[in-house]
C-alpha cells in the first residue's frame, strides 16, 4: 500500500511540474519583459558560481593530466595529452562539473530566496497588485541561468586546461611546444558547440528546477529548507541522465 501511494504521489508530482514548465512557456513569450531584473539575477549568479565552479574545474584539469600521464607513459604518446584534455574539458567534464556547481550554488539559493518569498506571502501579494510572479521573479531567473551556465563553461574550460597545463609542463616537465601544439589538434568546433549546447541544457534545468521547488514551497521554513535541498538533488540526476541522451545525439555530430 506504501509503494502505491508513493508512485501515484510520484505521478502526481510529475504532473504539476509538467504544468509548471507549461504556464513557464506561456509566459515566457508575452510582455512585458523584465530585463533589469533578468540582469540583476545574471550578476548574482555570475558572483555566487564564479568561483565555486572555478575551484572545481580547475584542480579537475589537472587530475586529468596527472592521469594522462601515467597512461601515455606506457605508450610514449605524451604529444596525445593535451589533446585528450581539451576534449575532455569541453565535451564533457567542464558542462557537466559547471552546471552541477551552478545548482548547488545558485539554485539552492534561487529556491530560498523564492521559497521564503513564499512563505512570507510575498508571491501573494503580487498577484494581489496584479503583478505576474512567473514574469517578474521567475522568467528572468530561469533566463539568467540557460544565460550564464554557458559563460561558466568557457571560463572553467580556460581553468581546467591551465590547470593541465601547470601539472604537464611545470611540475613533470613535459615540453611546452609538444603540449602547446597539440592543444587543438583533435578538437573540433562542434566539440565546443556541444559542450555550450549542453551547458545550456543544464542551465535550463537548474532555473525550471529552482523555480519550481521555490514556487510550491510549503511548511514554512522547513519547506524553504527542504526545497533547497531538493533542488541540487534533483537538478543533479536530472543532468546526469539527460547529458548521456545529449551526449548520444551529438556523438555522431562529433565523429
Amino acid at each position: 500500500m506504501a509503494i502505491t501511494n508513493y508512485i501515484m504521489e510520484f505521478i502526481a508530482e510529475v504532473g504539476r511540474f509538467a504544468a509548471f514548465i507549461k504556464l513557464v512557456l506561456f509566459w515566457i513569450v508575452k510582455p512585458p519583459f523584465f530585463f533589469r531584473e533578468t540582469t540583476k539575477a545574471m550578476k548574482n549568479i555570475s558572483f555566487q558560481c564564479l568561483l565555486p565552479v572555478i575551484a572545481v574545474v580547475g584542480p579537475t584539469g589537472m587530475v586529468v593530466a596527472l592521469q594522462g600521464m601515467k597512461i601515455f607513459d606506457i605508450f610514449g604518446a605524451h604529444r596525445l595529452l593535451s589533446s585528450l584534455l581539451a576534449e575532455s574539458m569541453f565535451r564533457e567534464l567542464s558542462p557537466m562539473l559547471a552546471s552541477i556547481m551552478v545548482a548547488a550554488q545558485a539554485g539552492s539559493a534561487v529556491a530560498g530566496e523564492l521559497g521564503t518569498m513564499r512563505v512570507k506571502e510575498e508571491i501573494d501579494a503580487m498577484e494581489v497588485m496584479s503583478i505576474n510572479p512567473f514574469q517578474y521573479i521567475i522568467i528572468p531567473r530561469l533566463l539568467a541561468l540557460a544565460l550564464i551556465c554557458p559563460l561558466l563553461n568557457i571560463i572553467a574550460c580556460s581553468f581546467g586546461i591551465t590547470g593541465g597545463y601547470l601539472v604537464a609542463v611545470v611540475l613533470k616537465g613535459l615540453n611546452q611546444g609538444v603540449f602547446l601544439d597539440n592543444l587543438f589538434s583533435f578538437l573540433k568546433l562542434s566539440h565546443i558547440w556541444g559542450g555550450m549546447i549542453k551547458a545550456s541544457l543544464f542551465g535550463i534545468i537548474v532555473g525550471i528546477m529552482s523555480c519550481y521547488k521555490g514556487y510550491n514551497v510549503t511548511g514554512g521554513a522547513l519547506g524553504v529548507g527542504r526545497a533547497a535541498n531538493n533542488t541540487v538533488v534533483h537538478s543533479i540526476l536530472l543532468i546526469v541522465i539527460v547529458n548521456y541522451f545529449v551526449t548520444s545525439a551529438l556523438i555522431h555530430l562529433w565523429d
